[in-house]
């Protein structure tokens, strides 16, 4: 998600700078010894820098990479930060400081890539004079790739995996900038199966201020009533969730009132540090934000083109409705989301023509989990009800109906109307867990809404499957535990793995029991949003407006049903969207189908599900698994799976790919087994002769080690090869293979960051800027010393500023905090010299996971003033940073 942030600080004057560089306070105080601090700044293997930065251009020492033969040469794993801008210009005027960008519009790189290898590019135009249109071409075989300008909001990536080639064979990548700009880039090349390439910004996930998501004690079990919840955890209320999770309230004023922008950030940062003495506090086992997520469509279209569902023949479900003629019946599909439209709100019924029918029988049940200012429906209390309705976003055009939409792909009926869905029989039960944001107008919904509803669901016997069409929370515990739930209760969970078009996971999807779903086009291939890597289990029809794969005249939008709330009553409508929230629920009503091919009975269930995926008894092979994990999911291969009788055991391994390095030499490789209660005979295991992998035989599940054999091996070198691992599986022979990769470093001296600026700042909340220096990299490192420091505490960064806008350690950029990326601590400067600090510089940024489960807001980087000194270096004086 989008986030808003604000620079702080306060210029100092040149008399405070030259006392902070001298030997006194300005007041007589006392100061350290010469050389009060110094250390190095590492620099992260595979780690380049463009050759012609703005910063470069502002000291007069760019070297141009501009054509072809300039390109810069790069490692065959490694990491390259840049800058472009089709023109030249000066970014707005501050503090009467005023920064100068140069024209760059064109960068070229030179690399040898291998089959199945990622090559991403990640594309940062926040500042931009000029909305900027970019070309990113990849040569060996003419590939290029286009993306015009506003392509995915305020940054955006191109994703190419190499394929067609056999062994390393040299490739030019070329970054046009065709208009606009400046702007920063992070161009990755990464190994075949490598895991969270593309990690260069903070993940964006957003949250609730004032309120967090606990367990206390033992399964909740510590406190028996809300009010002893809310005392344990200093909260004004508390609500059960079930499953022993508890959501807890500060007060209600974060509800009762918008927030201005720095209210909101500084209520972020309390609620941060409270979560943070949460986990501290005795009898509390579990305290994380209560994160936001977001509907996973992009783009909607809402021109009725419901006779043109091209998805339906391309994953073989008029076959497969031959094998299932019923249509799901029977099974139950839980679809969370914005509810389902109605022509008139304040019934239960008048639903969706191609959904009436189908939708469940009121029984008193709750399906609306909105609550809170996000809940705009007509219910005057903002809190849980029964009636599911879809209010729209009260927007005169252009109202959401997205959960309308998802349902009418998974339970549309067969009525001659308008669409079919996939299970056109099955029974719909619609929960409402996505309200409205009433700033964005954007349909958001909040964890302890959605834990509630999916412990609800888990609990409901009618339920089959769940469907999450929604994406962007962190990696919540809670969440884990209410999907865990639904999983050990037989409901298939099924989630969009998101449109941000990277490796970084999205939950729920990366969840190791839910089914996350990519998309792909009319073609059967991967949409240029779709996330890939760790949270795609499978893909499905997901649409791409910007493609015509199967050449019918029309974008490859998915069409279903839609509402339209401009007139009144509201009326049905269709609408073509794209998104992997249309690509889930084509796995939810195949699922249905399935279950009526086996019987609707205990034959088939969430672990049997994942067994037949992991044996390619359900999909299409369409492609690398990076991009399109086990394939596409084919309705007549799914409902024969079943129809078969029981799949053979086959074996799978974890992590799918072994990725070594000078720091990681030795990694446990994990043979599981599908389904879990079976157990498969282990033959012999053959690597690379340079990894030797422990073996003992026997049966999987097993866990193996497999150690690198350095010896002989050079360090600017990337091997690769393959882990074979041999099993016997009802009498038949087969092979596990794992890719495996090496690279022990870079060749000696080849890293460079850029032009690193070094940092001690304050530890109060205006972040001052104290003391700077300005250093080059030297063999593989950056050397630094500051001497005359004040005693005191100070925070230590340091960080490249390759667009010249005054920022260091912004997105795209280099950055080096003490003592780890992202968990900034102060340093403390006495008397004595303070010496051999040492930081890691990097363009990769830390996860929601490493950082503690919490995400750092209102962080854009540390602020840099200009003055020109006798070397033409800049002099800092102040820098920018919400306090975490």
């Amino acid at each position: 998600m989008t986030q808003s942030f604000m620079r702080y600080g306060v210029l100092f004057s040149f008399a405070l700078l030259t006392a902070c560089s001298g030997g006194s306070d300005g007041e007589g105080g006392p100061v350290a010894d010469p050389d009060a601090l110094s250390g190095i700044i590492s620099i992260e293997s595979g780690s380049r820098i463009d050759s012609d930065t703005a910063d470069d251009f502002r000291l007069g020492v760019a070297r141009t990479n501009d054509r072809a033969a300039e390109a810069q040469p790069l490692p065959d794993t490694g990491i390259v930060a840049g800058y472009l801008s089709q023109q030249q210009g000066s970014y707005p005027a501050n503090d009467g400081q005023t920064f100068n960008f140069a024209a760059d519009a064109q960068d070229f790189y030179q690399v040898e890539l291998s089959e199945g290898d990622l090559v991403a590019l990640q594309v940062f135009p926040e500042g931009a004079q000029a909305p900027p249109e970019v070309r990113f071409g990849v040569f060996q075989n003419g590939n290029v790739e286009r993306c015009e300008a506003g392509c995915g909001g305020d940054s955006f990536t191109f994703t190419y995996v190499v394929s067609g080639v056999s062994g390393p064979t040299p490739h030019t990548l070329a970054i046009t900038a065709e208009a606009g700009g400046p702007f920063r880039y992070v161009l990755s090349v990464a190994a075949a199966g490598a895991s969270s390439s593309m990690n260069v910004s903070y993940e964006g996930v957003d949250f609730r201020p004032g309120e967090a998501i606990v367990m206390p004690g033992t399964r909740g079990q510590a406190f028996s009533s809300a009010g002893a919840v809310a005392q344990a955890t200093s909260a004004a209320e508390a609500r059960y969730l079930g499953e022993g999770i508890w959501h807890v309230r500060q007060t209600p004023v974060y509800l009762a009132r918008s927030l201005s922008a720095a209210e909101r950030a500084q209520a972020k940062r309390q609620t941060l540090d409270w979560v943070r003495e949460l986990r501290s506090t005795p009898g509390v086992e579990l305290a994380e934000p209560n994160f936001l997520y977001e509907s996973q469509q992009v783009t909607p279209d809402t021109n009725p083109l419901y006779d043109l569902q091209w998805n339906h023949p391309l994953i073989s479900l008029p076959t497969a409705w031959l094998v299932a003629p019923n249509g799901g019946f029977g099974t139950g599909i839980a679809v969370l989301d914005t509810g389902l439209f109605s022509a008139d709100p304040s019934l239960y019924g008048q639903w969706h023509p191609d959904l009436e029918d189908n939708v469940v029988e009121p029984s008193g049940r709750i399906l609306d989990y909105v609550t809170g200012s996000l809940d705009i429906d007509p219910e005057p209390d903002q809190g849980r009800d029964q009636n599911p309705h879809d209010p729209g976003n009260q927007q005169s055009q252009n109202s959401s109906f997205h959960g309308t939409h998802v349902a009418g792909i998974a339970v549309g009926m067969d009525n001659g109307i308008g669409i079919i869905g996939v299970a056109p029989q099955a029974t719909l039960f619609p929960v409402r867990v996505l309200g409205v944001d009433p700033e964005t107008q954007r349909n958001v919904g909040s964890s302890d809404d959605l834990i509630a509803a999916i412990n609800w669901a888990a609990d409901q016997a009618d339920i089959h499957v769940i469907n999450l069409s929604l994406g962007g929370l962190g990696p919540s515990d809670a969440l884990q535990n209410a999907v865990t739930k639904a999983f050990n209760q037989n409901k298939l969970v099924v989630a969009a793995a998101g449109n941000q078009g990277t490796d970084q996971l999205t939950y729920p999807a990366a969840f190791s029991n839910v089914v996350g779903v990519g998309a792909v086009d009319g073609a059967a291939v991967r949409a240029s949003y779709s996330n890939i890597g760790g949270s795609v289990n499978l893909v499905a029809p997901g649409g791409d407006a910007n493609r015509d794969a199967n050449q019918d005249g029309n974008a490859d939008l998915i069409v279903s049903a839609w509402g339209n709330d401009s007139v009144s009553p509201p009326r049905p409508n269709y609408a073509g969207l794209q998104g992997t929230s249309m690509a889930a629920p084509h796995v939810a009503g195949v699922y249905a189908l399935m279950r009526e091919a086996a019987g609707a009975g205990p034959e088939l269930t969430p672990k049997g599900f994942f067994t037949l995926l992991s044996s390619g008894s359900l999909t299409d092979e369409v492609g690398n698994p990076t991009e399109y994990g086990e394939g596409l999911i084919n309705a007549i291969k799914s409902v024969n799976a079943v129809g078969d009788g029981p799949t053979s055991p086959v074996m799978g391994a974890s992590p799918s790919a072994l990725q070594f390095s000078r720091s990681q030499t030795s990694q446990d490789l994990t043979l599981r087994v599908y389904p879990e209660t079976e157990s498969i005979v282990i033959g012999p295991i053959t690597s690379p002769g340079w990894l030797t992998v422990i073996q003992e035989g026997g049966t999987a599940p097993k866990t193996l080690t497999a150690t690198v054999n350095t010896g002989g091996l050079t360090e600017d070198n990337l091997y690769r090869g393959v882990v074979s691992v041999e099993y016997t599986s009802d009498g038949e022979i087969r092979t596990l293979e794992v890719p495996v990769s090496v690279q022990l470093g870079d060749e000696s001296g080849s890293r460079d960051a850029g032009r690193h600026y070094v940092l001690l700042v304050s530890t109060d909340e205006e972040r001052n800027t104290l003391v700077q220096q300005v250093v080059e990299a030297q063999n593989d490192r950056y050397e630094f010393s500051f001497a005359d420091v004040e005693p005191g505490e100070y925070f230590l960064v340091a960080g490249s500023d390759i667009d010249n806008n005054g920022f260091i350690c912004e997105t795209g950029e280099a950055c080096a905090e003490y003592p780890v990326n992202g968990l900034p601590e102060p340093i403390v400067i006495g008397d004595s010299p303070l010496s051999g600090v040492e930081l890691t510089t990097s363009f990769r940024r830390p996860t929601i996971s490493a950082m503690g489960g919490l995400p750092r807001i209102g962080f854009e980087g540390y602020r840099l003033l200009k003055e020109t000194g006798p070397a033409g270096e800049k002099t800092v004086r102040r820098v920018s940073e919400d306090k975490q």
